[in-house]
Parts: C-alpha cells; sequence; structure tokens
C-alpha cells in the first residue's frame, strides 16, 4: 500500500504518506520558514515553495534534486494527482511531516539523508580524455535532444566545436557564444562575467533552460577536480545574486544556486564520479540516467560537462 493510517493525533496525520530519501539541505529549508505552498506541478512530480526556496518531490528512481524529497514511483503519482498550485502546505516538527490539503501528511522520519556535495579528486588526463571523446560519440550518435542547435548538423558541430575549438564553423553566433563562455571559464582577463552570463542564463524553453543547464554541467567540473580554478563559480554567484530572478525560471535558479554550493542533482553527481575511471559500463549507465532529466536537460548538461573539460581540465594540462 501507499499510504498508513494513523489516528488523527497531534503526532500522526489521517493519512500517513513516507518519503524514501531526502536531500540534506531539507530539514534547514523547513525549519526556517515551516509555511509553503505548491509551486507548481508536473506529470509524476511538483515543487514546493518554502520561503525563496524550492522542495521537489519526485519519485526517487528518477534520481533527487540538491533540494529534493524521493517517494516510490506510486506515492509520487498518486500525490501529484492531488496536489494544486498556491495550494498551502505546511511542516509540522513534532512528526517530522510535511501537511497537505485533505488530510495528508508526507513523513520524513524514514528516509535516507543525501548529501549532494561533489568531493573533488586527483584526476588523470588519460581517463578524462577517453571519457570526454566517448561522451560526445554518444550525443553523436544516440536520439540526445539538445536545446543549443538550431538543427541535427548545428548539434554536431557543437559537439566538434566542444572537442576541438579550432574547428571553426562559420559566423553562426553559437560558436563565437562559446568561445567567450569558455574563455571565462579559464579565467581570461579580456571576458565580461556579466555580458557572457546574460546570453547564457535564461536562454532555451523548458523549466531549466538549457544556457543554465549548460552551466550546471561546467559547475560540476570545475567541483570534481583538485587543482582546478574556481574564479568561474564565484563570478556565477554574484551574477545570481544581482540579477538572477530577473534573467530565468524560479527552478533552474534553484539549481545554479546549488551548483554554486557544489550540490548537484544525484544523475549528475554519478557522472562526475566515473569521469576519473577508466571507461566502462559504470559510464553507459551514468549517461543512461542523465538522459532520464527533462526532454533535453540531460543532454545540454552534458554539453556543459564537455566545456568544463576542454576549457580547464585539458587546457590545464597541455598549456
Amino acid at each position: 500500500m501507499y499510504y498508513s493510517m494513523g489516528e488523527n493525533t497531534d503526532h500522526t496525520g489521517p493519512f500517513t504518506l513516507t518519503a524514501l530519501a531526502a536531500s540534506g539541505d531539507i530539514h534547514q529549508i523547513l525549519n526556517e520558514c515551516p509555511k509553503g505552498r505548491v509551486h507548481s506541478v508536473f506529470n509524476s512530480s511538483f515543487n514546493l515553495a518554502f520561503g525563496e526556496h524550492l522542495i521537489h518531490i519526485g519519485a526517487l528512481p528518477n534520481g533527487l534534486s540538491p533540494f529534493g524529497i524521493g517517494l516510490s514511483e506510486e506515492i509520487a503519482l498518486f500525490l501529484t494527482k492531488l496536489a494544486h498550485a498556491s495550494e498551502e502546505v505546511f511542516w509540522d516538527v513534532r512528526s517530522q511531516s510535511i501537511i497537505f490539503p485533505k488530510g495528508l501528511w508526507l513523513s520524513l522520519n524514514q528516509v535516507n539523508w543525501a548529501n549532494h556535495k561533489v568531493q573533488p579528486v586527483v584526476y588523470q588526463l588519460s581517463y578524462i580524455k577517453t571519457n570526454a571523446a566517448f561522451v560526445a560519440d554518444r550525443l553523436l550518435q544516440d536520439d540526445w535532444q539538445t536545446g543549443l542547435g538550431d538543427n541535427e548538423e548545428e548539434k554536431k558541430q557543437i559537439i566538434h566545436y566542444l572537442l576541438d575549438s579550432s574547428n571553426s564553423h562559420g559566423d553562426s553566433i553559437i560558436f563565437g557564444k562559446l568561445s567567450s563562455l569558455m574563455k571565462l571559464v579559464r579565467n581570461e582577463e579580456d571576458i565580461e562575467a556579466e555580458e557572457v552570463f546574460d546570453y547564457w542564463i535564461g536562454r532555451g524553453l523548458g523549466l531549466t533552460p538549457s544556457g543554465d543547464d549548460v552551466i550546471t554541467g561546467i559547475c560540476a567540473v570545475l567541483s570534481a577536480f583538485e587543482g582546478i580554478d574556481q574564479t568561474f563559480i564565484g563570478k556565477l554567484k554574484s551574477y545570481l545574486d544581482d540579477r538572477g530572478r530577473k534573467r530565468t525560471t524560479d527552478i533552474a535558479l534553484e539549481y545554479l544556486l546549488y551548483a554554486t554550493d557544489n550540490k548537484f542533482h544525484s544523475h549528475l553527481q554519478g557522472i562526475c564520479s566515473v569521469l576519473n575511471q577508466p571507461m566502462g559500463s559504470e559510464l553507459i549507465e551514468a549517461l543512461d540516467e542523465l538522459k532520464k532529466i527533462g526532454h533535453t536537460s540531460g543532454a545540454d548538461t552534458l554539453l556543459g560537462v564537455l566545456v568544463g573539460i576542454t576549457s580547464v581540465v585539458i587546457h590545464k594540462k597541455e598549456r
């Protein structure tokens, strides 16, 4: 069953659902602002808003966002169908439950608390090069959808350009913008951060626009390997604090803010954990998991990973 019946007391709701996992920051969000609302509802998941923070609630097999609560697929679908935008919800600290309308309680008493930080490691350049080439090959061959290219041919050109920026493709604006982004990642002095972020942040369709997903992938690479310049992340944090809410969606901004604190979706953590290993089935499995995120978010995030790798990891070793 997807619910448990309990007495209507101070500690237990009459219809209690049990969460399986939750991100480590959830407790602090709920304790600081116990009154919230349903922010947005999708087919099989939804977001709650508590103050300026979001909490994503969905099926754990789909991965866990850095501000997420993971449920079984059955419970996630059941609760999503009952959630309606703008409905009030409450955090009950005594029962450790989120209280929804109609007497529904979501208990966090039995969750596994997740750490979304990527721990930097000393990397082997040969592994990174091999795996980056494999990632690019998968993007070229499989039916990955990206929001960056205007067509399939431009998508291929973008991937080839990221592997070797000497591959020029005429006057198309995207290649000039990618070049500026890569220079900013490398912290070159002649690049204006605000101008670069104005182009990428909020660019594209969807709840997490493609440009934001690219930036998130870059941050993951910068956080994953020791000895990499972190200046880009600091500049991004300042930009988001000043202009983030004017430039992109609430959900995309939340992911970006967590990225500046080295916290990422569990599927992106999975990619980072295998990039520095000999290429094998683990990388294939991690790519398959990332592909499940959104319509284009998986591919766009991977393009950001390639931007990070070619900009600072390989560049750092070869210059």
